[in-house]
């Protein structure tokens, strides 16, 4: 066949398959959807004779070979309209049997059946629409099942690459519960050793009182022996047996106790404690790593403080922003106050210091001694330095072309930040002050101050925006293109948002006064009730553990800090 090269029109010349079947080679002129034939203008005329056919639809061949083309792709299942037993087309429906009929099937298998209906005369787009809508709800499932399974994939992997951490950990406890022990049976020897020492140091001293007794004893008799008469001789024996004889019964028990003299230094309770110790120290619990499927996190206060107005201050405290240094001391933004304040593990405040312009906003934690502070409608962003021994000063300050409220670092060199009173909802901003903006169609508003807040997911390359006055959270997959909105009964007025382990994200439900958390493709796991009323602002430590929350002006203030489980 000779290959016709157009455009739009027949890419191959196609014949007429009737026609085939009989040996003819005859050019076809309609495709019949219907019959999924390619047919000459007489094998067409069928459509016309036979009533059952007349609702067939006919389309060009071009159109025909497009149909082919898309019903034989393998994104598409290919549909027969053939009875498979007898090769003829389907006419008749069987409501009895819910069968699909051919002329013959009708005739042999279902003449007593009632009910049999002529298929031109059934409609079947609603049923198709019905069809589709159940595929569109599978649909939604899969995706849920397919974040199930990429949420577990995830939690897997973390628990193993927190393997080598936890043994080092291990062997940590394992080395200090060793040194223990050795300092322990050390003291305890030092004791034996004292004790044993003495003990022999009394049975020495008696060893020389006897030699001396013993020499004296000895002198006197070599004495007598020499000078003395017979008569003295006898006299000495007679005065000085009983005493020769008790010292040398006393030099052999002496002789006996030191012969049997044992000193053993026994350590067994010490060693029944290390056994102990050890075992508690190798918990295989750390080590039982299992595919879990996704489940909402644990938060348990630690501490609470109340935020009161200070002598110097011109207003109660409200703090916009939160975040965590590496070592986990708390960065907090006072809006009403101007100032940047660090607390420590344990919420003491540490150090403070006032910005030279009004109402910063919100923080994000750049290095170990650095943050970047926006500032609302004063146009810029501010790098503070903060020491390890909480010293704070003003680094550098750029000038930016938007009005700023939260932010969150996107990388090392890159942040996120939220605007409001503009178009482009989030932007991207060096650690140098240029501005770039995302590839995102963002809804068709623009937010008043406080009324929208960002995050950015690291480990999925997505940005979240939180809307408060339409009550949504936006997420945004900067590769995929891939937008998710949701809107839940749990999340009413929502504020600040934070990433937290396994990258499940935790909004302030201000009006709900909870913590709402969810999965980064946007499933809703948990609502956390929170000890403040009308949360504001949330951080979460680097290591995930720590999660620190804050409120706005409505209630008692509060600055709480939870442990995430």
């Amino acid at each position: 066949m000779a290959e016709a090269q157009t455009t739009e029109e027949t890419i191959v010349d196609q014949m007429c398959q009737p026609c085939s079947h009989k040996g003819f080679n005859q050019a076809a002129e309609i495709f019949c959807i219907v019959c999924m034939e390619f047919q000459c203008k007489d094998c067409s005329s069928v459509h016309d004779t036979h009533t059952y056919m007349k609702k067939h639809k006919l389309v060009s061949v071009s159109e025909g070979q497009i149909h082919v083309s898309s019903t034989d792709s393998d994104d598409v299942n290919v549909i027969t309209f053939m009875c498979t037993i007898h090769n003829k087309q389907f006419e008749f429906y069987c409501q009895q049997d819910d069968a699909l009929l051919c002329s013959k099937c009708a005739i042999t298998s279902h003449r007593k059946c009632e009910n049999i209906a002529d298929i031109v005369s059934m409609d079947g787009s609603g049923g198709c629409a019905t069809l589709k809508n159940e595929l569109v709800g599978a649909i939604d499932t899969t995706k849920q099942d397919t974040e199930l399974l990429d949420d577990a994939e995830e939690r897997f992997a973390a628990d193993i690459r927190s393997l080598p951490d936890k043994l080092n950990v291990m062997k940590s406890q394992v080395i200090k519960i060793f040194d223990d022990f050795v300092d322990a049976v050390k003291k305890d020897a030092s004791v034996y050793k004292f004790n044993t020492k003495a003990d022999l140091a009394k049975k020495k001293a008696k060893c020389d009182a006897n030699m001396k007794a013993i020499k004296k004893t000895m002198a006197t008799i070599d004495s007598i022996m020499s000078r003395g008469t017979p008569a003295e001789q006898f006299i000495t024996e007679r005065k000085m047996l009983d005493d020769i004889q008790q010292t040398v019964k006393d030099t052999n028990s002496l002789h006996r106790d030191i012969s049997c003299t044992e000193f053993c230094c026994t350590f067994v309770e010490h060693l029944k404690k290390l056994k102990s110790d050890m075992l508690s120290a190798i918990d295989s619990e750390d080590f039982h790593v299992k595919f879990r499927m996704r489940s909402a996190s644990s938060i348990k206060l630690q501490r609470s403080i109340d935020l009161k107005q200070e002598r110097d201050e011109e207003e109660k405290p409200i703090y916009s922003g939160l975040d965590f240094l590496p070592d986990s001391r708390l960065v907090a933004i006072d809006h009403s106050n101007h100032k940047c304040l660090i607390y420590d593990g344990n919420l003491k405040l540490k150090n403070s210091y006032k910005f030279p312009y009004k109402y910063p906003a919100c923080v994000a934690v750049v290095s170990d001694d650095e943050v970047v502070v926006t500032s609302g409608g004063n146009y810029r962003l501010n790098y503070v330095n903060v020491s390890k021994t909480n010293e704070i000063k003003m680094k550098r300050t750029y000038k930016m072309n938007a009005k700023y409220i939260s932010i969150s670092m996107m990388d090392d060199e890159k942040c996120v930040v939220s605007t409001y009173d503009n178009d482009k909802h989030l932007r991207i901003v060096s650690m140098t002050g240029v501005e770039d903006y995302f590839n995102i169609q963002f809804p068709s508003k623009r937010y008043k101050p406080g009324t929208n807040f960002c995050t950015y997911i690291r480990g999925r390359n997505k940005v979240v925006n939180c809307d408060r006055d339409e009550d949504k959270i936006y997420i945004y997959g900067i590769e995929s293109g891939e937008s998710i909105v949701v809107k839940d009964n749990l999340i009413k007025s929502p504020r600040g948002v934070a990433v937290g382990p396994y990258d499940h994200l935790f909004v302030c439900s201000a009006d709900t006064h909870s913590l709402v958390e969810m999965t980064p493709g946007g499933r809703v796991l948990s609502s956390h009730q929170l000890d403040i009323k009308y949360p504001l602002s949330v951080a979460i430590s680097k290591d995930k553990k720590l999660l620190a929350v804050s409120n706005g002006p409505i209630g008692t203030r509060k600055l709480s800090l939870y442990k995430i489980t």
